[in-house]
């Protein structure tokens, strides 16, 4: 499908603050400690933003100096920002330098926070979707309150009704929903989605279709392939609007990776070049540029093969760059 690049993006979710220790505790004699603005939908707005692309970033922000602070970053790199402003603090995160977002390693410290405590209601539908031609959220918004999850619905539908596109990521965090049962908030979202991405086991999670097919744990097993044109298939039948799958595989061992991805869309699965490294330098954001090159190649109306190419190699190279998000060493248009 060929989209427009005139019009915004809009991408709503919460401004997380990163914090980075290294994973053998010598930040505390150093008493130095890295530090990363993140959130996932941040990430793939601030890709956006580099790659030239008119972002809204709507989220909530604390009125002190360190939100007056992270609202001019974002108006630097180019994001018109529409915050929810009151008092209390922004949440974060602890995640060591080698740490993974989907394992234990990751500590949230984001209840309650600006974001979680927002009734979002300072601004209305016209202002927020003013100009705007594509809309993108993660599964980790709706995670976080129910008021923010609520948001997300009235979103979405005012998405629908104003034909938006609509891009949902099926990141899972345990952590974040604890004792809460996803798949009921998700599966009012889907009919309201027009490009997804995740994996087969977040799909498996979020929307019960199960990983059917015996896998060996290994990149190069050929049912990963055979799962994923059955689970794509599978969440077009219960939900046509969804026009477009990605699925994204990272395979580590150790710190080597194997990196691929495949886009299901038009009843076909196509299937990225894969990647390997014996090392790599950032577990963080990898997903989230993958995201920003696959709606960036959509709005730019480039062919399927070649948006599916460019994003897993983005997402690749994220891998090596510290932080949350791509900096200005990735630049989509000459991969």
């Amino acid at each position: 499908m060929q989209h427009s690049r005139s019009g915004k993006i809009l991408c709503f979710g919460e401004l997380l603050l990163h914090f980075a220790p290294d994973s053998n505790g010598n930040w505390m004699n150093n008493q130095l400690v890295k530090i990363f603005v993140g959130g996932a939908e941040y990430n793939v707005a601030t890709a956006l933003a580099h790659w030239k692309n008119p972002v809204k970033f709507l989220s909530a922000l604390p009125e002190n100096f360190l939100g007056i602070q992270l609202e001019s970053q974002l108006k630097n790199k180019g994001i018109e920002v529409l915050a929810e402003k009151s008092k209390g603090r922004i949440g974060t995160f602890y995640l060591s330098s080698d740490g993974d977002m989907q394992n234990t390693s990751v500590i949230y410290d984001r209840f309650p926070s600006v974001f979680t405590q927002s009734d979002f209601d300072a601004f209305n539908l016209d202002d927020v979707f003013s100009e705007v031609k594509w809309m993108h959220i993660s599964t980790i918004t709706p995670a976080l309150s129910e008021k923010a999850y609520i948001k997300c619905l009235d979103l979405m539908k005012e998405a629908a009704s104003r034909n938006i596109q609509v891009s949902l990521d099926l990141n899972y965090r345990a952590a974040l929903w604890q004792d809460k049962n996803p798949s009921d908030k998700i599966k009012h979202m889907m009919p309201l989605v027009n490009v997804l991405m995740g994996n087969i086991w977040s799909v498996q999670q979020f929307l019960h279709i199960p990983v059917e097919y015996e896998l060996n744990g290994n990149s190069d097993d050929e049912n990963l392939l055979k799962q994923a044109e059955k689970s794509a298939s599978e969440i077009q039948k219960m939900y046509p609007n969804v026009e477009t799958i990605a699925n994204t595989f990272r395979f580590t061992s150790g710190e080597a990776v194997n990196y691929f991805a495949t886009l299901y869309t038009d009843e076909k699965l196509l299937i990225s070049q894969q990647y390997h490294s014996d090392k790599i330098e950032e577990r963080v954001g990898s997903g989230d540029a993958f995201m920003a090159a696959l709606i960036h190649g959509t709005l730019k109306g480039n062919p399927t093969e070649q948006i599916l190419e460019d994003a897993t190699k983005v997402a690749f190279k994220k891998l090596f760059i510290k932080g949350d998000t791509i900096n200005d060493t990735i630049k989509i248009e000459k991969l």
